[in-house]
């Protein structure tokens, strides 16, 4: 009986061993918030939308009216003609130039434009004289230029004419050269032919140059592509082309043979030729349809 007891205490201490859970002595960690959430990252939307508002604000506004300076930088070339080659002794060939100008410009509307323009530019003469080893001399004038042009947008439908941003012109201009009247160079050059075994001929040729006494002229017309970099600042690739009114520089070339003048020859230059250039242009006022100054800080 006794036997019978121990057995059974022993099967119920068994079950209660069998029955506890294998994490019944690990202590439970408990969640720091029970019910917690993923929160999503807010964005801060005003300054964003800010800048939307202004980008959209001087993007589409419409401009009734503007003023603006500008500084240029161009190359281009220029062309002489001569009268008379001395039988192959002198010749003469377009010239490569650069030069620089300050503008003052108004825009009406985004459509019209008129543009006064300075600039330091030479009218060039070149002469060649041809021998075993060419020789050429380059002469130019007194470099001033004034200029005033009329521009028009090419608009290409668009219905916001009045909006300022990148756009095609297309421009025509006149303008005089101031010319002093003074020499600017004068050259001699002597040479020897020979004519027989035992004779030579002494040749002489004289090169005098000279600015006209009177303004000359010019007429020109241009086409642009105006990028607007900034609120305050343009960007402008142009090609101009140039046809002058009248001879700013005269080069003239006197031919002796034995101390006796037998040709002449004259060199002229008009200034007409090509330019390429780039503009920076800083807006100095904007109007638009409301009134009022557009702050270019």
């Amino acid at each position: 009986m006794k036997s019978i007891y121990t057995l059974l205490v022993l099967a119920l201490c068994a079950n209660a061993v069998f029955a506890q859970n294998e994490d019944y002595y690990n202590p439970v960690t408990a969640p720091v918030k029970p019910f917690y959430d993923l929160v999503t990252p807010q964005i801060n939307t005003f300054k964003t939308n800010r800048e939307k508002a202004i980008f959209a604000k001087y993007s589409t506004e419409k401009i009734r009216n503007r003023w603006y300076i500008g500084f240029d930088g161009f190359i281009g070339t220029d062309k002489s003609t001569l009268t008379n080659t001395l039988q192959g002794l002198v010749d003469t060939k377009s010239a490569s130039r650069s030069g620089y100008s300050a503008s003052i410009g108004w825009v009406n509307q985004e459509k019209w434009g008129l543009e006064l323009e300075y600039a330091r530019s030479p009218i060039h003469n070149t002469l060649i004289i041809n021998n075993a080893n060419p020789l050429e001399y380059k002469m130019d004038n007194d470099k001033n230029n004034i200029a005033i042009r009329a521009k028009r947008r090419i608009l290409f439908g668009k219905s916001n004419s009045s909006v300022r941003r990148s756009a095609f012109w297309i421009g025509a201009g006149a303008g005089i050269v101031p010319n002093s009247g003074k020499q600017k160079d004068f050259m001699e050059f002597e040479g020897y032919i020979r004519r027989t075994r035992l004779t030579n001929d002494t040749l002489y040729l004289s090169s005098d140059t000279r600015t006209n006494t009177k303004i000359t002229g010019f007429a020109d017309a241009t086409a642009e592509y105006v990028i607007k970099v900034a609120k305050a600042f343009d960007l402008s690739f142009y090609a101009r082309k140039r046809w002058g009114l009248g001879n700013s520089l005269s080069t003239n070339l006197d031919y002796y043979v034995n101390k006796v003048q037998t040709q002449t020859a004259t060199i002229k230059a008009d200034g007409s030729g090509w330019a390429f250039g780039i503009s920076l242009r800083y807006m100095l006022f904007v109007g638009h349809d409301e009134g009022g100054k557009h702050d270019l800080e």
